[in-house]
């Protein structure tokens, strides 16, 4: 287990510097699974996408991410239950991911009835450190959004460095400030959804939320355009202002 997890600290530090798949294998040796080398060459390959300050909204690749935990701070012994992400362009979903992870510790009474997340349900879910290994490469292909999209950074970032020695350093942007951006105060992400008549019916399902977001993204850009708000460096100079 401590090799694996050697093999990935190493596979990820040398993608973050640039080093190409072909050296970084040789660097590694032959004898890394084909799971493993899946995995480099499709971090790498998400990685080639350069986005540019300048490029206009409607053309980068947003990738929209929800976590389901079982509290509020992984530093604390909380934990991911569930991870799902829409890719999206110009606000069309272009692919979808969902997880289950399987936890160390009980799921909470609580949280189960919140989420409807049970025991059984994550019983022959992956754990954490190889949920990771498909979600990290299918969220490196754009800037990341979320609502209060904090919670779900402060998660991701504490498993990456847990179990691989990795920092996330990817472009994000929270959608709650471009409700007050656009005029619409909503504290909350039900108070979004409210606003614009938006029905979530699997509201902390974390598939459910993303869907739900993904509508609420579609209004934004919209609403954003009206507003001449058209490149990510508009947007950045705009929410700075608020």
């Amino acid at each position: 287990m401590h090799e694996r997890h050697r093999f990935w600290q190493r596979a990820l530090r040398m993608l973050s510097l640039g080093v190409p798949r072909e050296a970084s294998s040789a660097l590694f040796g032959q004898d890394h699974s084909w799971q493993q080398e899946s995995w480099l060459r499709s971090l790498q390959k998400e990685k080639q996408h350069v986005i540019d300050w300048h490029d206009r909204l409607i053309d980068i690749p947003f990738v929209i991410i929800d976590l389901e935990t079982t509290g509020f701070s992984p530093e604390q012994g909380d934990e991911i239950l569930a991870m799902a992400a829409a890719k999206t362009v110009g606000g069309i979903v272009t692919d979808a991911y969902m997880t289950l992870v399987k936890p160390e510790k009980p799921i909470p009474e609580p949280i189960s009835a919140l989420t409807g997340i049970e025991a059984k349900d994550v019983m022959f879910a992956p754990p954490l450190a190889e949920a990771l290994r498909t979600f990290v490469p299918f969220i490196a292909a754009g800037v990341l959004l979320g609502y209060h999209i904090g919670h779900d950074l402060a998660f991701l970032r504490h498993g990456l460095w847990r179990h691989y020695r990795q920092k996330w350093s990817g472009r994000f942007l929270d959608l709650q400030p471009m409700m007050t951006l656009i005029g619409h105060s909503c504290p909350t992400f039900d108070d979004a959804l409210a606003c614009y008549g938006i029905r979530c019916p699997r509201r902390h399902t974390a598939d459910g939320d993303v869907e739900a977001m993904a509508k609420l993204w579609v209004i934004l850009l919209d609403e954003l355009r009206k507003r001449g708000i058209e490149t990510l460096h508009d947007l950045y100079a705009a929410l700075s202002r608020c």
